[in-house]
């Protein structure tokens, strides 16, 4: 098995951000500004050998499937390609670029967040369940926010998160999901409460951590 590598078209210009699971950058391909996601060795290993999927094309896969569910296409950065690799696996995932704002700053800028946001945060979280989507990875330092139609509103794009309910990480969670007791979405409803706590410590110019 070759080494991975990314292709000679994609041109990484600036690191943007970073997670547990890969590094964001700023780039261009084919002539268009793009946000390039290149995962750590890591988990790539992880994602072949536990859960038997390449990330980034369970990324991809995921970012459709939210992508398209009605009324949420504004709310999320649009899926391009996945690159490079070893000819079977891929090194990292291409996404339109989103000019935006941590979800962190604006609140804190603003003294709490809009109800467009909060309002907004629970529309993708009902609707993306009633699809059959969980676990969106909604935790609120990792949400972008920006501009739209003259209001703020979040914008997605981590999408590489293994549902919890699908890989429960120990027996008692797992018997937990399987009866009902927790349901298929709570993280992302724990999240959306996560988001309205962090405003309401905002007003009140108080620290949050959560």
């Amino acid at each position: 098995m070759t080494e991975p590598a990314l292709p000679p078209d994609l041109e990484l210009d600036r690191r943007v951000g970073e997670g547990r699971r890969s590094v964001v950058y700023r780039a261009r391909y084919r002539g268009e500004i793009i946000a390039a996601k290149v995962y750590r060795p890591e988990f790539i290993r992880k994602y072949r050998q536990k859960y038997r999927v390449d990330i980034a094309r369970f990324e991809m896969r995921r970012n459709r499937a939210v992508r398209d569910v009605p009324g949420l296409r504004v709310y999320t950065a649009r899926p391009l390609a996945v690159i490079g690799g070893d000819g079977v696996h891929d090194l990292a995932f291409l996404q339109s670029f989103v000019d935006g704002i941590p979800l962190v700053q604006l609140g804190r800028e603003l003294g709490a967040l809009p109800d467009s946001v909060l309002d907004a945060g629970r529309t993708i979280v009902s609707r993306a369940e009633a699809a059959g989507l969980h676990d969106l990875d909604l935790y609120y330092r990792n949400i972008l926010v920006r501009q739209y139609e003259g209001e703020w509103i979040p914008a997605l794009h981590d999408f590489n998160l293994m549902p919890q309910y699908l890989f429960p990480p120990n027996p008692f969670l797992s018997l937990a999901y399987r009866t009902g007791i927790r349901k298929n979405s709570h993280r992302d409803y724990r999240c959306i409460a996560q988001w309205a706590r962090f405003s309401n410590a905002c007003a009140r110019n108080e620290p949050y951590e959560d």
